[in-house]
């Protein structure tokens, strides 16, 4: 069975939300949809041949500095061009939820940021904040699988 994506027509992206019981998010300096540089969740696209989690896993610790398994997701959301053709997904994975804010502190260009200070946070970012609060995710399938790279 194959956990990877060799080849396809669709996008696949992915966000990553750690958070902490004190409401902090961890995020990472990028430009915000249409709008200047500012505060964004670590993300990326999953490029052929490459297993989601392993993807997400490796650019989630070189942004960030911190390691997460990466298995489970808060939403997904079908994507659309203008015309209403799907061409992705995207997807907002659960990057852990600690306690406070590690004594460790991230990677430059990384911080955790209180929630109060994300004005208006995408419609996506909303929907796994309001996931992440009632600890409601779903594992990250592939082919009706946890890909090996889940448990690593």
């Amino acid at each position: 069975m194959h956990t990877t994506i060799v080849r396809s027509g669709l996008s696949v992206t992915f966000h990553v939300l750690a958070t902490t019981q004190t409401n902090h998010a961890l995020m990472v300096r990028g430009p915000r949809e249409g709008r200047e540089d500012g505060w964004v969740l670590p993300h990326g696209e999953v490029p052929d041949g490459r297993c989601v989690i392993l993807t997400a896993r490796e650019l989630f610790m070189e942004t960030t500095g911190y390691d997460r398994a990466l298995s489970e997701f808060y939403a997904v959301s079908p994507m659309t061009d203008e015309r209403g053709e799907l061409n992705g997904l995207t997807y907002v994975l659960d990057g852990g939820h600690t306690p406070g804010v590690p004594a460790n502190p991230p990677k430059d260009g990384a911080s955790w940021v209180p929630m109060r200070e994300l004005h208006e946070p995408p419609a996506l970012y909303q929907y796994a904040i309001i996931a992440a609060g009632r600890r409601r995710r779903l594992p990250l399938l592939i082919n009706a699988d946890r890909p090996e790279a889940a448990f690593s």
